[in-house]
This record gives C-alpha cells, sequence and structure tokens, in this order.
C-alpha cells in the first residue's frame, strides 16, 4: 500500500520519527523546572542519562536525599550484570553524589512499585516527604506523575527528565520507538482503569498521532 502524499511514512531515520510522533511525545515527555523538594525519586531503566541528570538536580542543592528504584526490566535483564538501583547508585557516586545521600530500592519491577516501594524505602529511613522531583526516561514522565497522584495525592511531584529531545531518547529503532510510544497511551488508560494511575485526559489530536502509528506500523 502506497500512503497517500504528505502522509508520515514509517520512520526509518530520526528525522521521519520526530515528524511522525510530535503529538506523542509532546504529550508524554512532561517536563518542569526544579524546584527544592525533599528527594529526588529517581525511576530505573536502562538510560543512564536518567542517574545523570539526577546527579545534577542533587548538585544543584534541589533535593538532600536520591533516592533510586528499580529491579530489572526488559530491557535491563541481558545488559546489567545488578539491578538497575545499584548501577544508578553507583553512577550517582561517580557524579559526585555523597553514599549516605542516596537511598536503594532494588525490588521494584513497574513503575506502580517502583512509587510504592520507593516511598517504603523512605519511610524505613525516617525519610519525610512532601515534595519530590521525578526522574525517569522523557516519554514515561507523565504516567510516573499519574501514579503518584493515585499512590501518594498528598506528594507535590515535578517531572524532571533528563532532556526532552525525541531525537536524543530513541532506544530502539525508530519504527520500534514510535509504536512504544503509541503503547504508552494504552498504558495510561490501562493502569488508571486498574487504579494504579490517576485518569489521564488524552487529547483527540494525541490519539489521532497513536492511530496513524498503527496504521504505518500494519502495513
Amino acid at each position: 500500500m502506497i500512503a497517500p502524499a504528505g502522509a508520515p511514512s514509517i520512520p526509518r531515520s530520526h528525522g521521519d520519527l520526530e515528524r511522525l510522533v510530535g503529538p506523542l511525545w509532546d504529550y508524554l515527555a512532561v517536563a518542569d523546572e526544579p524546584a527544592p523538594a525533599d528527594v529526588i525519586f529517581v525511576f530505573g531503566s536502562q538510560a543512564l542519562a536518567v542517574p545523570v541528570r539526577a546527579a545534577e538536580l542533587y548538585r544543584a542543592g534541589h533535593a538532600p536525599v536520591v533516592l533510586v528504584t528499580g529491579h530489572y526490566g526488559r530491557m535491563t535483564r541481558d545488559v546489567f550484570d545488578r539491578p538497575e538501583a545499584l548501577v544508578f547508585r553507583d553512577r550517582l557516586l561517580r557524579d559526585g553524589v555523597p553514599r549516605e545521600a542516596i537511598v536503594t530500592e532494588t525490588e521494584a519491577g513497574n513503575t506502580l512499585e517502583n512509587v510504592v516501594f520507593g516511598l517504603a524505602a523512605l519511610s524505613r529511613k525516617r525519610i519525610a516527604v512532601g515534595s519530590a522531583l521525578l526522574v525517569a526516561k522523557p516519554f514515561v514522565m507523565r504516567r510516573c506523575a499519574a501514579t503518584f497522584a493515585r499512590q501518594a495525592p498528598d506528594i507535590r511531584v515535578r517531572c524532571c527528565p533528563p532532556q526532552t529531545d525525541v531525537q536524543r531518547s530513541v532506544d530502539r529503532t525508530p519504527a520500534a520507538f514510535a509504536a512504544r510510544l503509541a503503547a504508552e497511551l494504552e498504558r495510561l488508560e490501562r493502569y488508571a482503569a486498574k487504579g494504579d494511575t490517576a485518569p489521564q485526559v488524552i487529547p483527540d489530536t494525541v490519539r489521532a498521532a497513536a492511530r496513524r502509528i498503527a496504521a504505518k506500523m500494519s502495513r
């Protein structure tokens, strides 16, 4: 099937990708200006840009504690030889965060567990949390914030991803990355229905972008 003139094709380059996923990316990659907080709350993944960003926030004096949470995920099980939280901890140490300022949680296997287990780890350390800077891969930031909104609504959060440049965030083939962003909308709705996250209003333009991606992938 030949795509209509002017329609985005299956993304084979980063330029094609940015044109196709723009509305989705802008919706998912929530980013706030950092502000003083009780903790920098770091979600594990394979992206080492995440602990680098957390260390930047710590060195800038935005919070006195960094919490890193994560066991293994689909993209780290065959890459890391230790849980994500320990890999991230070592990067934080390398980037100047003192050991005594780091709390690790190594059992969480998904975003819900990141939040629940991470807050429990802070509680065991008798660290009171009324505000948090959330650090994760850009395209999961909305879901991270939505999980806090449901599980810990009294905690004020700000999303502080490493950056918001889609081209610098691609962690798989452009086509697979586009499909992953489209799948994130389904996760937002599925997890909200389960009670894991706060419901999100998804604009029609964002849904339309996801449908375009699905149509391209099915050709």
